[in-house]
């Protein structure tokens, strides 16, 4: 009997760590160097209010190496794509920078980055896991995410660091509990019209605790909130939404940001596929569930190159490393694309193969063999800047979008 007795205390014990380790261990947490030598270490909330591994850190590079391998003709050729040609081939211009303007963005997962080294009011250094290091600027349509105030939890401490007085941002796993976090990571299965997808949940886009509280009106009379700690799930039903409680009750809410067509959109996101935003539209329902172990920062690999077959639409083929979108040579970098009001960032390493579908879509097949056609933007329609290959020697061959037929990844 007393063995028994020990035996389920000792299980319980287990239970509870690993409920407690899995607790909090999806949120970004860091090591924050001021030029003064003072050093901050605990939770981290980005300036744009990311505060997930699985968040995306939007800014810009400062230069891009990889046009300067295009001719004057393949230039002129981009910039015929949507972009005023700004080309400047006379002898006393060829000094300066006349490459196309387009933004070079990156778009990385926090769980994706070692460090970032502050070397400017809008200026950084990028260093990915894999030690390769990248020089980043404020993107100019999205400023919040770089150049401004970062937020750093210690305990109960709260503190907010000038970006101007940091030195470094060191990324690392945090410990098993944040004492000051009193909710957990919203986490579940959202049903679209595009099929399931599971993951870390950001609901209206902002809330992402189950601590935080779901809001409507009841019978078309009352406002009342329920925390989604206990709700089980959300199913659109009509102008409004079906909420099932965990306690077993049944409501239906409507009007509202979190419960109409007024929704910011519902976020998912899993270090094993990426993210996706699900707008209203394509919302059926979602089913909350305990988050698994092993999401946190150690769940994102260190990068590598990007390597693909490149077989263009005269059955020609080209293998090495490449440059996606004339950009993208990290398979941590996002693939962006939408469809029928899903929106999807997805890093190039959960990519199989990519197929050009004419001007606008392409077809993407994912390393799980689920297919889907986007479209919408520049890395899936015919704005796309074409591909960069490295083949021996060291040589480089340049394929324009148009004359791809398939891009398969290693």
């Amino acid at each position: 009997m007393r063995f028994n007795r020990w035996y389920l205390h000792f299980m319980f014990l287990i239970f509870l760590a690993a409920q407690v380790r899995a607790q909090h261990e999806g949120f970004i947490y860091g090591e924050i160097k001021l030029k003064n030598k003072q050093v901050y270490t605990g939770q981290i909330r980005w300036s744009g209010g990311q505060v997930l591994w699985s968040d995306i850190l939007l800014v810009a590079k400062q230069v891009n190496p990889n046009l300067k391998y295009l001719s004057e003709y393949q230039l002129n050729n981009l910039s015929k794509d949507g972009v005023e040609p700004v080309l400047d081939w006379k002898f006393m211009n060829l000094w300066k920078d006349k490459y196309p303007e387009r933004k070079s963005e990156i778009l990385s997962r926090f769980g994706d980055i070692a460090l970032i080294h502050v070397t400017g009011a809008k200026e950084a250094q990028l260093y990915y896991k894999s030690g390769s290091k990248i020089r980043v600027m404020v993107d100019e349509h999205e400023s919040r995410h770089l150049g401004k105030d970062i937020v750093v939890y210690n305990n109960e401490l709260v503190r907010t660091i000038k970006w101007s007085a940091i030195s470094t941002i060191r990324f690392f796993a945090g410990p098993p509990r944040l004492n000051h976090l009193k909710g957990n990571p919203l986490y579940g299965t959202v049903i679209t019209t595009a099929g399931p997808f599971s993951g870390f949940i950001q609901w209206d886009k902002i809330k992402y605790l189950d601590n935080q509280s779901l809001q409507g009106i009841l019978n078309g009379e009352q406002a009342v909130q329920y925390e989604f700690s206990d709700i089980a799930e959300i199913e659109r039903f009509d102008k409004g939404v079906k909420v099932n409680l965990k306690s077993g009750k049944k409501v239906y809410l409507t009007d509202g940001g979190d419960v109409s067509a007024t929704n910011a959109g519902i976020v998912v996101m899993h270090p094993r596929w990426g993210r996706v935003i699900v707008t209203w539209k394509a919302f059926r329902s979602i089913r909350f569930e305990p988050m698994p172990d092993n999401l946190g920062y150690e769940a994102y690999e260190s990068p590598k190159k990007i390597f693909a077959a490149v077989t263009t639409r005269d059955k020609r083929m080209y293998k090495g490393n490449c440059v996606f979108d004339m950009d993208e040579e990290w398979n941590c970098e996002l693939l962006e694309g939408n469809k029928d009001g899903m929106y999807y960032q997805i890093p190039f390493k959960y990519i199989s193969k990519i197929s050009p579908m004419g001007q606008s879509y392409t077809n993407i097949t994912l390393n799980d063999q689920r297919e889907l056609i986007l479209g919408y933007h520049n890395d899936v329609t015919a704005k796309n800047w074409g591909i960069l290959v490295w083949l021996e020697n060291p040589e480089h061959k340049y394929i324009p979008w148009s004359m791809i037929n398939e891009i398969s990844f290693r």
